[in-house]
């Protein structure tokens, strides 16, 4: 008896202990979530019966298609030159060169930026006018026209890479400092060179860091909605798209909205189950 009385004890702490954090999680996302869910199986501008018609409205749409697409190609974009630029970075940063320190805070300077400013940012430096063109056209003798790049896919690339990519860099040297070099060195003195020690050792080793912070990159780039916003123009993925059913709309398509909101979260549910399933399928 006594010894179930402690154990109740013991749970009831445990509880009182998680209650916090599980009042919040479902207050900040189990409810929102059941709320948009129940929101979207409403016909528009109503709030009796169920129906799957706005599904079916915005999946049949080829424009849907072609947003979701956009979507998936700068978040998958983006991810992959995150990892591109982070992993020579991380090496680099490893050996401690000189002005190291600099280049870590810099690396940190764009996920401290507000995404608004940011996106404002980018959208002045890179215009017609900005500092970039200017130099270009004021320096560089065969370049005579502004380079455009807001407003066009590249140019949103770019912007996402810029904005998102610390957190594949940051979560990638991190686990590379944490690598026993001793590792390195007793692959080196068995024979091999410098390229088989990256590609043999130290690749597959710091792989859990690369997909973390990928996983975090693609996750922000497919939910990104200032950079887009600002400097996408035309072309507008899936978040900028519910927020015009929403913003530009009268009456607001509040339904519509909410099924595209559950579609967009189903797609990246599917898709990041599937992304890490192939990098962590062992090497053949």
């Amino acid at each position: 008896m006594r010894d179930f009385l402690r154990w109740q004890k013991r749970n009831l702490v445990t509880l009182l202990m998680l209650a916090p954090g599980l009042a919040s999680f479902f207050g900040l996302f189990v409810y929102p979530i059941l709320v948009t869910i129940v929101r979207s199986l409403k016909p528009e501008g109503q709030s009796a019966g169920w129906t799957l018609e706005n599904y079916i409205n915005f999946l049949s749409k080829p424009s849907a298609r072609g947003v979701i697409l956009l979507t998936f190609i700068l978040a998958i974009s983006s991810t992959l030159l995150s990892i591109v630029l982070s992993v020579p970075l991380a090496l680099i940063l490893r050996e401690k060169v000189r002005g190291h320190r600099l280049l870590r805070l810099t690396i940190l300077v764009p996920i401290t930026v507000p995404g608004l400013i940011g996106a404002f940012g980018l959208l002045l430096f890179w215009g017609s006018r900005g500092w970039v063109n200017l130099f270009l056209t004021q320096f560089v003798p065969f370049i005579h026209e502004p380079i455009r790049v807001n407003y066009t896919i590249p140019g949103l690339i770019l912007f996402y890479v810029w904005h998102y990519f610390p957190y594949t860099c940051i979560t990638t040297l991190s686990t590379l400092e944490s690598l026993d070099r001793s590792i390195e060195e007793a692959a080196a003195v068995a024979g091999a060179n410098g390229w088989q020690v990256l590609r043999h050792i130290v690749l597959p080793l710091i792989m859990p860091g690369i997909l973390a912070g990928s996983v975090l990159t693609f996750m922000a780039a497919f939910g990104s909605f200032s950079i887009p916003l600002i400097t996408g123009g035309n072309y507008r993925p899936l978040s900028v798209e519910i927020y015009t059913q929403i913003d530009v709309f009268t009456p607001a398509r509040w339904s519509m909205a909410s099924a595209m909101a559950i579609v967009m979260a189903a797609l990246q549910v599917v898709f990041l189950s599937l992304y890490m399933r192939i990098l962590r399928r062992p090497a053949a």
